[in-house]
């Protein structure tokens, strides 16, 4: 369970929070279809169920078809009711986050050699690859649940390629605008 929950992290939800992940249900995935997605509709902050920090925090975010198999595969053990959280501890309860972070995320960071790492830090990794990977900016946004693709930009903009604007060559000069009369 444990490992699905990694994966989980690391391939689909790292678009999400941590508050968020911890607060997914069953009811919040669709696994069928062309277009695997999992619904971010609230939050656990500080044990307590919220809505996520914005209402841009309130989307779908698309998720790895061999992510939705393995989620396909976990939901078959849960509790059918749509309201059942998709992680938990042993006793049902939801996962706590000191817990997560000592019992999964440093073990699996100090693995990779990335010991400094933070649950935040998959979400800058996951944005980042997005846009080494050609996803718009805007597109990106949606994903992560920001208030506009200019805060986004304002993020992620040392990840893109080239930080000038290439010279503008005119051979001929540009046609700006009609000149029929």
């Amino acid at each position: 369970r444990g490992d699905l929950a990694g994966d989980a992290r690391r391939r689909g939800g790292a678009a999400t929070r941590a508050s968020a992940r911890r607060a997914h249900q069953r009811g919040d995935l669709i696994l069928h279809g062309g277009r695997p997605n999992l619904r971010v509709r609230r939050a656990i902050v500080k044990g307590t169920v919220c809505v996520p920090k914005s209402k841009y925090g309130r989307r779908t975010v698309l998720i790895p078809l061999g992510l939705a198999d393995r989620l396909s595969e976990h939901i078959v053990r849960l509790d059918p009711r749509p309201d059942q959280l998709l992680f938990t501890s042993q006793r049902g309860t939801p996962l706590d986050p000191d817990n997560l972070r000592k019992r999964m995320l440093k073990p699996l960071m100090e693995e990779i050699g990335a010991s400094w790492a933070a649950w935040h830090t998959l979400r800058h990794t996951y944005a980042s690859v997005q846009l080494a990977n050609g996803v718009s900016v805007v597109a990106l946004s949606r994903a992560l649940g920001h208030h506009s693709a200019a805060f986004t930009l304002s993020r992620y903009v040392h990840v893109l390629e080239g930080d000038e604007a290439p010279p503008l060559e005119l051979a001929t000069p540009p046609r700006l605008g009609s000149t029929d009369a």
